[in-house]
């Protein structure tokens, strides 16, 4: 279990075969693109999540409630903060600032 602290916010990224055009078709039609620098690079890249949860001092300093739950999809900064592997599942998550959220994707 990956526990955030203080502002910050554990996120299930989304995989890049869900979120970009080229390799969505790729898998359609049957073609595996290996794993390699580029596409890590590329992954790195993806910019949306679904929140896992929150530190306990996140959003305080905007002297606001935290305007985001677990469970919400939100979008962050591109390239922001840091990709770790929980070592009993080895599933990926990125730990993000606070401020790093951009917005939240409501239905």
């Amino acid at each position: 279990m990956i526990i955030p602290t203080l502002h910050r916010i554990l996120v299930k990224a989304d995989k890049l075969e869900e979120v970009d055009k080229t390799h969505q078709q790729a898998k359609k039609l049957g073609i595996v693109i290996p794993e390699h620098e580029d596409k890590k690079r590329a992954q790195a890249g993806v910019d949306t999540g679904t929140v896992v949860s929150l530190g306990p001092t996140a959003f305080r300093d905007f002297n606001a409630d935290s305007p985001i739950k677990e469970g919400d999809y939100i979008a962050y900064a591109r390239f922001a903060g840091k990709i770790i592997t929980d070592p009993k599942t080895e599933e990926e998550y990125v730990i993000l600032n606070d401020e790093d959220v951009v917005c939240i994707f409501k239905e």
